[in-house]
């Protein structure tokens, strides 16, 4: 199994894991053609589990993500596409902060529903996501929470042509089961004032009390804030509006743990905005990420 660490595409995220301690197992973010979504069975409202307002119903749901990663010294550019029958799941969903474990079982015999070559134009040049990827792979999705993590993919994460934040992208999809579509993916601004500083040098937490993230925000109100940390083994995800300005974890979700077992720590800005073509509703989702180590001791 294949573990994809970045991304900037179409995505979708599907189920979630339970808030405070739960024994839910996730699917990681790539499983092999062999592999499949496996979970216990909970109810949604345990695992943060929740679908967007999208009215008329439309047959398939999609996200387009273009996602930049500042990791320490190293800045990434990623894209990818997901597509799901039904309903699409919300972007974030967490509030009070999701946790679980990560793994994924055989997965289901289903066809993966696609939207053909979908392309992404920067100024600098366009990126195109091969309509299949006939490695015999599957993807899924982590980035955008737990409620975008059960779909799985044909379409491989690509690296992709630089951008900056707040620049936008087009996006043009040829089409196939999700006819085309097109639309504007927004980037979103750059992260400033986060406290504590996420970065080269390890944040430093103490398990025995809750911990506060805050950011300085962007001011148009319309963007979600994601941060994810470890998690007994898995990870917990927590959201709020960019116009909250902080998001708090409390203290029975931290779990120790050192920047030597690779403690890693990661606050979101997604930007989303949302299309249609004639048989489904897809996100095009902006994400700027600030990603550095975490110690919880």
């Amino acid at each position: 199994m294949r573990l994809l660490t970045q991304w900037l595409v179409v995505a979708l995220l599907g189920s979630v894991a339970g808030c405070g301690r739960s024994g839910v197992r996730i699917a990681g973010d790539a499983a092999g053609a062999r592999d499949a979504w496996a979970v216990d069975v909970v109810t949604g409202a345990d695992l943060g589990i929740g679908t967007a307002d999208s009215s008329p119903e439309a047959m398939y749901a999609g996200v387009v993500l273009g996602m930049i990663t500042q990791d320490e010294a190293t800045t990434s550019y990623v894209a990818r596409a997901v597509f799901t029958t039904g309903p699409r799941p919300t972007i974030g969903g967490c509030p009070n902060c999701c946790c679980g474990v990560e793994e994924r079982g055989l997965p289901i015999p289903e066809e993966r529903p696609d939207a053909g070559e979908i392309t992404i134009a920067a100024a600098v040049g366009a990126t195109t996501l091969a309509t299949l990827d006939h490695s015999g792979d599957l993807y899924g999705m982590s980035d955008l929470g737990w409620s975008w993590f059960r779909p799985l993919s044909d379409y491989a994460p690509v690296d992709s042509q630089p951008w900056s934040p707040g620049d936008s992208l087009q996006v043009v999809a040829a089409g196939n089961e999700v006819e085309s579509f097109s639309g504007v993916l927004r980037t979103g601004p750059p992260l400033a004032g986060i406290v504590p500083p996420i970065g080269p040098s390890p944040v430093v937490v103490d398990y025995s009390q809750a911990f506060e993230v805050s950011w300085t925000p962007e001011g148009k109100g319309d963007a979600t804030m994601l941060l994810s940390l470890p998690y007994d083994g898995g990870i917990c995800y927590c959201d709020a509006p960019d116009s909250a300005g902080r998001v708090v974890v409390g203290a029975n979700l931290l779990s120790p743990i050192s920047a030597e077992q690779n403690g890693k720590i990661k606050l979101a800005r997604l930007t989303i905005s949302t299309v249609a073509s004639g048989n489904a509703t897809i996100d095009l989702v902006g994400a700027v990420i600030q990603a550095g180590p975490l110690a919880v001791e």
